[in-house]
């Protein structure tokens, strides 16, 4: 099975949980009892995106992201993310001023929105240099073995 073939797969999957976990909450559950189940639901959708590269996230993808970073500033973002159509490839190129000029004005949410991204460019650029030593060890192995 592909690897495109597996997360398609896992997508759906994680759909399917996501809509059965809501579909059996008790109505009577708390507000707390429902942030912890969103949580969980929330901790699912994120599993399933680690195994994903950045670079190939969708504008949903990012905007799962956003919210799951910033719940209390999502709105905002995700507004901006959808109205800007941001791929991961595009969240990875992200700066200041394209931030400032998607309409997030505020700096400290500029500037903790691109601490973030950092992060994500270094984990991109680790999993890309992973998978180039894995082709180079694949081919060493065939070479020498």
């Amino acid at each position: 099975m592909s690897q495109n073939s597996t997360s398609k797969l896992c997508q759906r999957k994680t759909q399917q949980i996501y809509e059965h976990r809501l579909q059996i909450l008790p109505l009577n559950y708390s507000g707390a009892q429902l942030e912890l189940e969103e949580c969980k639901i929330r901790v699912v959708k994120n599993a399933e995106m680690t195994n994903k590269p950045v670079s190939l996230w969708t504008v949903d993808d990012v905007s799962e992201w956003i919210e799951s970073r910033f719940p209390g500033h999502s709105s905002g973002f995700v507004e901006a993310i959808y109205g800007h159509a941001v791929s991961g490839r595009a969240l990875l190129r992200l700066t200041e001023g394209k931030l400032e000029q998607m309409g997030i004005d505020e700096e400290n949410h500029r500037h903790s929105l691109l601490e973030e991204i950092l992060q994500l460019r270094i984990q991109d650029d680790v999993e890309s240099l992973t998978s180039i030593f894995e082709v180079i060890e694949k081919n060493m192995t065939a070479y020498t073995g």
